[in-house]
């Protein structure tokens, strides 16, 4: 009994000295001190702005199209005939080629008849004009001699009196002459020529096919001249002038080119300003109608300012800069744009700007650079 009274007391002090130095080991630990939480601050990406002078050479696409686009229609009845050349689409022909020509055999032969007809009608009155006005006989048989059925009638004779022109109109000299002209002008219509280097864009009748009249026969186009058409902004549009040099750039070649004319509205449809430049070709690689090339276009004026990315500029006009570690909206002035970056000006040398996109973010939001 003795023996269970001693253990029973050994365990209580033995739980009160495990108790005793527990607690001593937790007062002797040291306290953490509280540390500061940082601040979350907004990494950008800045630069400090250096103002310098930018060349101002421009690039934008342009189509190559063909100076003039022809359509060709009868202005007569009757039978296609073939040409100088070939009446097939795609072919090529040179200036004063015979393109179309619509049968006239008749035509001609009437034409012919009624010139034997109207020298018969002057051989008639010479010997009265010999008579009568005998200082105007040497020109009318001068003019006589000169009338060939086969070839077109000369210029009438001038007529210096009153008297002279009452006896030709009573004689029907100045009928025949007139209806014989009209029948000249007439028979040209039934002949089409090329009136430059050029090429059949579309055929739309046969050979021995018959023509009527106002029925449009092809559609050509110039190929010895050339036309580029450039849509071009216009805050860059206003630095361009007729006549300035441009350089026309190709998959496999650069060209020469020139600005014609400079259109003076803006296209709806493309918000641009169209910008028109000849071409000559004048090699076998050279661009071809239809096809889409590069227009770099030099400009002697500089422009001063900076160049930074489109996405950094805000609201069309602001960009950020920052000022005390915080950001403050600055309106600029965009010079010129490039492909993906504006030249701006109005920020003075020395300031940082922030040359990236900062979606919804405000002004004084406060900033760290990013490196």
């Amino acid at each position: 009994m003795k023996t269970k009274i001693i253990y029973t007391v050994a365990a209580i002090v033995i739980m009160l000295l495990s108790i005793l130095i527990t607690g001593r080991l937790i007062m002797s630990k040291p306290v953490p001190q509280k540390i500061e939480q940082a601040k979350n601050l907004l990494n950008v990406k800045a630069q400090e702005i250096v103002n310098q002078q930018h060349g101002t050479n421009i690039k934008y696409r342009g189509r190559i199209s063909s100076y003039q686009n022809i359509s060709l229609s009868a202005e007569v009845s009757g039978k296609i005939m073939e040409g100088d050349v070939s009446f097939k689409t795609g072919q090529n022909f040179n200036e004063n080629d015979l393109l179309i020509r619509i049968y006239n055999d008749d035509v001609k032969a009437s034409l012919m008849s009624g010139k034997s007809s109207f020298l018969r009608t002057i051989s008639g009155i010479l010997p009265d004009i010999n008579i009568d006005f005998p200082d105007e006989y040497e020109k009318w048989r001068s003019f006589f001699n000169s009338v060939k059925v086969d070839s077109n009638l000369p210029e009438l004779p001038e007529i210096n009196s009153e008297q002279e022109q009452i006896f030709l109109a009573s004689q029907g000299v100045l009928t025949e002459y007139y209806s014989l002209r009209q029948q000249e002008i007439n028979l040209e219509k039934y002949t089409i020529y090329a009136p430059f280097d050029g090429s059949f864009k579309t055929v739309y009748r046969e050979i021995s096919a018959v023509a009527s009249m106002g029925v449009e026969l092809a559609s050509i186009i110039r190929t010895d001249k050339l036309e580029v058409i450039v849509p071009v902004l216009p805050e860059d549009a206003k630095w361009i002038k007729v006549n300035d040099p441009v350089k026309l750039i190709g998959i496999n070649n650069t060209e020469a080119g020139k600005v014609s004319r400079i259109a003076d509205f803006v296209d709806q449809s493309t918000q641009s300003i169209n910008i028109y430049i000849d071409y000559y070709p004048n090699s076998p690689n050279s661009f071809l109608e239809g096809e889409f090339i590069d227009a770099e276009f030099s400009i002697s004026k500089n422009i001063t300012g900076i160049k930074i990315p489109r996405e950094a500029v805000n609201n069309s006009n602001q960009v950020f800069i920052i000022q005390n570690e915080k950001l403050v909206y600055k309106t600029i002035k965009i010079e010129k744009t490039l492909d993906d970056h504006f030249i701006i000006s109005g920020v003075n040398d020395g300031e940082i700007l922030v040359t990236e996109s900062l979606a919804n973010i405000s002004e004084g939001t406060q900033v760290k650079v990013r490196i």
